[in-house]
């Protein structure tokens, strides 16, 4: 009995190992001109690499299996080991997590022109100064765009570009953002993944922002869009609460290398998704939804503004709220907005270069006033 229970965990390590094998193998054979170079990068990695290289080719999407150099691989996994033992936060990351969010050297369908080197030199420094990832994370957001000069502008070349193309043209949407944050990230250690909806329930089209695995569970930032209160606080925050988890269009993702059990529908290639987790649920405090919303946009040359916004319930005079609209490189689905009482009427007053705008409207359902200054 005793000699039973002693070769019992060996035999379940090696059917495991077993299955793993089997698993990689299987992928590997849908490229069976690159299989032997694929095996060749595995049987040459270091020791303490070949568990990361063999994930990476057991989940490798067959178009990369097909066309993506071995170096470039064995390139990122040694990325990943130079910042896993830099910190000791990061050195204290479980396997599963490291392997998934900070080995991949990829986010979605962004071209493969890594900077995850050049990201390593300039920020590991100052993630080593963090105590925990979600410090790391929140002072690389604050520093990185900046220092690239990058902004949210929706006249970049497409929707998943890569880092070395954001970085080019200065600027990006949601998307774009989000990958070169993630490559950041995890250039330092970070475990940073790709979340969104395909579309918001209430309108508004889809959205892109990251997650960063810090103290045992996920959190989300916006990338470009660093937050004084820190993690888990955007402005996107109250329009997740609305996400509706049985439902593709509507629910949110988070992107994972391995298959996470759910498919993310890429709003860029219609009809095309990608492996992730249906994470709707913990974006949501409860199912109510506090009513419809009353939000404004203001252009000038159809350029959005910065301007300051009144929004007053003419029934009750007094009752206003002030605020800011969004400008130029704001997201597109961000919009400065107030919870409206269905039915009622709203004056709305935009004060821009000293001229006072006003527009009244009645809330009928959730309502995007776009007020265009140069028309009135």
């Amino acid at each position: 009995m005793l000699v039973t229970l002693l070769i019992a965990p060996f035999v379940l390590i090696a059917t495991i190992q077993s299955a793993d094998q089997t698993a990689m193998t299987t992928n590997l054979d849908r490229a069976p001109k690159r299989k032997a170079a694929w095996l060749s990068l595995l049987a040459n990695a270091p020791n303490n690499q070949k568990e990361a290289v063999r994930y990476i080719l057991t989940y490798m999407p067959l178009a990369d299996l097909r066309a993506l150099p071995p170096k470039y691989v064995s390139d990122a996994i040694k990325v990943a080991y130079t910042a896993r033992a830099a910190s000791s936060w990061a050195k204290q990351i479980p396997k599963p997590i490291f392997f998934d969010s900070v080995v991949p050297y990829a986010s979605v369908t962004e071209p493969r022109e890594s900077m995850r080197a050049e990201f390593q030199r300039k920020y590991l420094p100052l993630a080593k100064l963090a105590s925990t990832p979600g410090e790391a994370a929140l002072a690389v957001n604050k520093t990185l765009f900046k220092e690239y000069k990058v902004v949210y502008d929706t006249h970049r070349l497409r929707t998943d570009q890569s880092s070395k193309e954001t970085a080019a043209q200065g600027m990006a949407t949601c998307t774009g953002l989000s990958i070169m944050l993630v490559e950041a990230l995890r250039a330092v250690g970070v475990p940073a993944r790709l979340a969104g909806i395909p579309n918001w329930p209430k309108g508004g089209g889809n959205h892109t922002w990251v997650e960063v695995w810090d103290q045992g569970t996920w959190h989300f930032v916006g990338a470009a869009e660093p937050d004084d209160h820190g993690l888990d606080h955007a402005w996107f925050g109250e329009q997740a609460k609305t996400a509706v988890a049985d439902k593709p269009e509507n629910a949110i993702y988070a992107v994972t290398y391995k298959n996470g059990g759910a498919r993310f529908p890429l709003a860029w290639l219609p009809g095309e998704s990608t492996a992730a987790e249906n994470v709707t649920n913990r974006y949501k405090v409860d199912a109510a939804v506090k009513g419809p919303t009353l939000a404004v946009d203001v252009k000038v040359a159809g350029e959005r503004v910065i301007s300051e916004v009144q929004i007053c319930d003419v029934a009750v005079g007094n009752q206003c709220i002030s605020g800011k609209s969004s400008g130029p490189h704001d997201d597109i689905n961000k919009h400065f907005a107030i919870n409206a009482k269905l039915g009622k009427i709203y004056k709305i007053t935009v004060i821009y270069k000293g001229k006072n705008f006003i527009r009244t409207v009645k809330v009928k359902g959730d309502t995007v006033m776009r007020i265009d200054l140069d028309k009135t």
